[in-house]
């Protein structure tokens, strides 16, 4: 298991440089969830095996279902989407981030997490040293790394079709350096990181900047890191782009974000309190399977939301949540992301450097979750595996007041 972890950490790192060559991987990130699924019922159904989660992972499990449940209402008793198979796909796009976070906690559990991070990190420092080397170069005479022009500035994308795709890479490698033992070089490294995120001048990229140099002032300061230091980076993170936010919401509905959160916000109040149910608002799927309600609210014109070129239909996430699942389902959603942050807050207690570095991981996922559909694409599937398996040993004890404990013989 921890030689197709290790294989599966590259993949899916490069997957969108590689995926105009090898198109299958479009689909790694639902065959991992299947995978998991499978392996965990194995698992949990082999008498041998004792499962130890705290109480916080099975609650988000249970809420989980219980979102499931708002979904189909708002299907069964709506019935806006027709096509039973865009329901079904968007209950499994739905279902990743929970997937693969509890269920990788569970088919990890007898892996040396430690040797896992080790080898991961080493190719980590390897990865940054060659993409900023590159961005040098690109800096000096455009080598074909670029992709728009940001505040007079070439935006830096490496390899990938997005500077997007390269800041959650990113991302991801500095906070499994930051995981493994500091190393003599490691400052450099991180300054590394730093200067790619920042000159892919992505607004997300800038607010996780914030988030990394907030997140050392609380591990300097501060005895535990809380759930309302997140919420004071939330509220930082809204000031420093509220020219943009604001700029969005003058477009009102003839611009595809900012019609996609008024719009969901409207479905919210009239099929309150369940939503429109799935397959029928702001996700991709509801574009390939043409949901009626843009038909509905006169958005099917605006640009990237048409039938037939619809590639901005999953440009932000919120929406979907509280379009598709209504007031309730927005409530039940925010409480498994609380409890997911429980989770890590428990098992990473130990570590405060892993325990910081998880955090900033599911705080990039909040941030990004504001301009992309992070919690059902490839990006999000992947950074809550890497939360729960690649930042080093989060086994808990068995004995734990706070743990619950299960062998199915």
């Amino acid at each position: 298991m921890l030689f197709v972890l290790n294989v599966l950490f590259d993949i899916f790192i490069f997957q969108n440089c590689l995926i105009a060559y090898i198109p299958q991987l479009g689909y790694i990130d639902e065959l991992f969830t299947f995978m998991l699924i499978i392996l965990s019922v194995f698992y949990i159904f082999n008498g041998k095996n004792k499962i130890s989660m705290y109480s916080s992972e099975v609650k988000s499990i249970i809420l989980f279902f219980c979102l499931l449940l708002v979904g189909v209402a708002g299907n069964v008793m709506h019935k806006i989407q027709p096509e039973k198979i865009a329901i079904y796909k968007d209950i499994l796009a739905i279902s990743k981030f929970v997937v693969c976070y509890t269920f990788t906690l569970i088919v990890s559990n007898d892996i040396d997490k430690d040797l896992l991070l080790e080898k991961v990190a080493k190719r980590s420092r390897i990865y940054v040293n060659v993409i900023f080397t590159f961005l040098i170069l690109n800096i000096i005479h455009d080598i074909g790394m670029s992709s728009d022009i940001r505040y007079g500035i070439r935006s830096y994308k490496f390899l990938y079709q997005h500077p997007t795709y390269l800041v959650s890479a990113i991302v991801i490698f500095l906070c499994v350096i930051l995981s493994d033992n500091r190393k003599k070089f490691d400052n450099f490294i991180i300054f590394e990181s730093i200067a790619i995120l920042f000159f892919t001048l992505r607004n997300k990229a800038f607010v996780f900047i914030l988030g990394y140099f907030f997140m050392k002032l609380v591990m300097k300061y501060a005895k535990s890191i809380k759930i309302r230091y997140i919420l004071i980076l939330a509220v930082i993170g809204i000031f420093s782009t509220y020219n943009k936010i604001m700029e969005y919401a003058s477009y009102y509905l003839t611009a595809a974000r900012p019609a996609l959160f008024i719009v969901g916000y409207k479905l919210a109040c009239k099929y309150i309190p369940f939503g429109s149910g799935f397959g029928t608002f702001a996700s991709e799927i509801s574009g390939d399977y043409y949901s009626p309600i843009y038909y509905e609210y006169g958005i099917n014109l605006v640009s990237g939301l048409e039938e037939t070129a619809h590639s901005y239909i999953g440009d932000t996430f919120w929406p979907y949540v509280y379009g598709q699942f209504g007031f309730l389902g927005l409530i039940i959603f925010l409480w498994i992301i609380l409890n997911i942050f429980k989770s890590i807050q428990k098992r990473y207690q130990y570590n405060r450097e892993i325990q910081s570095a998880a955090f900033l991981l599911l705080l990039y996922i909040l941030i990004a979750s504001t301009a992309e559909a992070i919690f059902t694409d490839v990006t999000g599937c992947f950074t809550f595996a890497v939360i729960a398996t690649y930042l080093g040993n989060n086994i808990i004890d068995s004995d734990s007041q706070e743990c619950t404990t299960a062998s199915i013989e």
